[in-house]
């Protein structure tokens, strides 16, 4: 753990990223920008920098959390930088779009029911199969101790629910789908029953594949190997040096997902849902579509 300093706080796409780099060990790291993949960089000042920011601008718009590293990693329930933010947030009239794997996301729940009693709150969390053991190998469960924190299966549940019963957006996300661990029918159907039982009505399906950068590859591959030994050798004959991982049976997949979510009512157009993310919402006064 580090702390590093920045005269800005906000992406152009208003990605607020309270830490730097990536605190969960997913084989689906994808981006690893040092020696070790999981150090992180905390910015200690986010909250100032943001409130300052927040003031000059005219109009509202949606903050994006957690796109570069999970926002309630376990650095978080020390120092609390992501509260602080959100209570700049809730001050502001924005809304928030958050990324995360923990429940301690639950921790801060009187803010979020007052940002979305004003806005909007979606939260967005990773459901990549409701297989237990593959789930864990593929999430990292127990890799990491210290700063890694995140949820097992049924603990993920829980905290879908838990969103959902506060009238939480919440978007899971199933991809990406990794061949010979989770992309075959049987697993992708248990996946939508379990998230369909849970009450989850928008799912975001991606492209369903998954694209791994160079700065990450080896990562990638040296943790497929340990994690999944059978499941890498033919893995490796299929798909040695690629960075794009598309599964066999896509378009099957992509026909399957969308005619169980359209009987079951749940939201699964990839566009649709970029849309929604995007999409401020001012519940006192109306609404309009705008991430600024």
């Amino acid at each position: 753990m580090y702390i590093y300093e920045s005269k800005t706080i906000l992406t152009p796409q208003n990605g607020l990223n309270v830490y730097r780099g990536r605190t969960e060990s997913t084989i689906t790291l994808r981006d690893v920008t040092g020696p070790d993949a999981l150090d992180i960089g905390v910015k200690t000042d986010a909250a100032e920098l943001l409130n300052g920011v927040l003031k000059k601008r005219r109009g509202k718009g949606i903050i994006l959390m957690g796109n570069l590293g999970d926002p309630y990693n376990g650095l978080e329930g020390e120092y609390r930088i992501v509260r602080h933010c959100l209570q700049v947030i809730e001050n502001m009239d924005y809304g928030v779009v958050i990324s995360t794997r923990s429940s301690l996301i639950m921790r801060d729940m009187d803010i979020l029911r007052n940002i979305n009693h004003k806005t909007r709150v979606i939260v967005e969390i990773p459901f990549p199969t409701a297989k237990k053991k593959v789930f864990d190998k593929l999430e990292g469960i127990g890799e990491r101790s210290d700063i890694y924190r995140t949820t097992g299966l049924a603990e993920r549940i829980k905290l879908i629910e838990g969103l959902i019963s506060e009238d939480i957006d919440v978007i899971v996300d199933i991809t990406p789908l990794i061949p010979f661990i989770n992309d075959s029918e049987d697993d992708v159907y248990k996946t939508l029953e379990v998230l369909k039982d849970a009450g989850v009505t928008m799912i975001d399906p991606g492209d369903l594949k998954l694209i791994i950068k160079k700065s990450g590859y080896d990562y990638f591959t040296g943790e497929f190997r340990a994690r999944f030994p059978k499941e890498f050798e033919a893995f490796s004959k299929d798909y040695d040096g690629a960075t794009e991982l598309i599964p066999q049976n896509q378009d099957v997949l992509r026909k399957m997902l969308t005619s169980y979510c359209n009987e079951c009512g749940i939201e699964c157009d990839k566009n649709k849902i970029k849309g929604i993310r995007r999409q401020y919402v001012n519940k006192t006064m109306g609404e309009q579509m705008s991430l600024f």
